[in-house]
């Protein structure tokens, strides 16, 4: 025969403060796991939906990122002839001139200050980036920005379409909110080129991104622009390439978020451990006589590894329902910006973490427990 499980429940309620403790603790640190492995899953989605396998980026080849440098305008005039580019249905080359900056924005009433990316484009970006759609509003004239749905959740309910926003030396009129299927670009801000150049005083272009005919020419693109003789400035990367390198951050926040999951873990295990020590020590007779009513060592351990675990199950549920507070959330991290989404999968990971927790604070003690003497755990007082 074995103990039933309603013992183990009703040992429990007897120890309703330590419990409540050390549920609370196996709580957090489930909440803190599911947590950091949902924002680094997150921001690594979104570093991976934004670009597109037919988009080559030109940028400065002195420089490592598009935001540090600039291409003389000139180049224009070389890269919209260069064989292997998709054109329109008008027979344009799809070539989409930018400019790139980052600057804090004040909004609302009190004026929060928020850091956000600005991109100066051409009507041609939105045919170089067909993910981009306007879900509110219109898409911007002259002396107007869209805002990506990101930067929306941000500003909150401080901001309505018609609203001003200074975004450089002059005030700009929101016409739009846009969408650009879960990618980077919805944590931007988006204006017209020129209104850019003489806000932020830039003379020039961040980058050029081009759409070629078709994936398989990319290669091909990159090495003979990288190699072309009236382009000495200018280095060709695709564009789901560049962004992949974004995600190496996102590495960092998961390896991170493992490693303080890890020593939390670690300590609500010995937590466990020394309450389960105090529950035996405070036991060891009801131990002993347990073991005089026939039931074995193995039931015994039994028995309190399912204490221990009833402890970690309930803290791994209690956590994965805090977790939830956060889905949703919108965050910006290493100029990334994502909403954090709680998946499942990441749920059940949590709800493992919390019965690792059980097993490996329960086993020692337990182990322990079983292997008292009769006679001597009948005799302690």
């Amino acid at each position: 025969m074995t103990i039933p499980l309603k013992y183990s429940f009703r040992s429990l309620l007897t120890r309703r403060v330590s419990t409540a403790l050390i549920t609370l603790g196996i709580a957090l640190v489930v909440f803190i796991f599911i947590s950091m492995i949902a924002t680094a899953r997150s921001m690594k989605r979104a570093i991976m939906h934004t670009g597109s396998e037919q988009n080559v980026i030109i940028k400065n080849k002195a420089v490592p990122a598009v935001e540090f440098g600039l291409l003389s305008e000139d180049v224009l005039n070389v890269i919209k002839y260069l064989p292997g580019i998709a054109r329109n249905s008008r027979n344009m080359p799809l070539v989409s001139p930018e400019l790139y900056n980052r600057k804090f924005i004040k909004f609302g009433e009190q004026d929060k200050v928020i850091w956000l990316r600005i991109r100066g484009i051409t009507p041609a970006a939105f045919e170089v980036y067909p993910q981009v759609a306007v879900v509110q509003g219109r898409l911007p004239c002259r002396g107007e920005v869209m805002i990506g749905k990101e930067v929306a959740v941000k500003f909150g309910t401080t901001f309505a379409l018609g609203d001003t926003l200074q975004v450089g030396k002059e005030n700009h009129r929101i016409s739009g909110i846009f969408e650009s299927e879960g990618s980077t670009f919805e944590g931007e801000i988006w204006m017209d080129k020129e209104d850019m150049k003489a806000d932020f005083d830039m003379h020039g272009l961040s980058q050029v991104t081009v759409k070629i005919e078709s994936p398989a020419l990319k290669a091909a693109f990159i090495q003979d622009l990288n190699h072309n003789l009236r382009l000495p400035a200018a280095d060709a990367v695709g564009e789901k390439e560049y962004f992949a390198s974004e995600a190496q951050s996102s590495t960092f926040v998961l390896i991170m978020g493992i490693i303080i999951a890890v020593l939390m873990a670690l300590g609500a295990i010995f937590g466990g451990m020394n309450l389960m020590y105090m529950t035996i020590a405070a036991r060891t007779r009801e131990i002993g006589t347990l073991r005089t009513l026939g039931f074995s060592r193995s039931h015994i351990l039994v028995s309190l590894m399912a204490e221990s675990v009833i402890i970690a199950l309930l803290g791994g549920i209690a956590g994965g329902l805090l977790s939830i507070i956060v889905n949703g959330y919108s965050l910006e991290l290493f100029e990334v910006a994502f909403s954090i989404t709680i998946a499942p999968a990441t749920l059940l990971l949590g709800l493992m973490v919390s019965l690792l927790i059980g097993i490996g604070g329960g086993l020692l003690p337990g182990m322990n427990a079983s292997r008292m003497k009769i006679v001597e755990a009948l005799r302690h007082v």
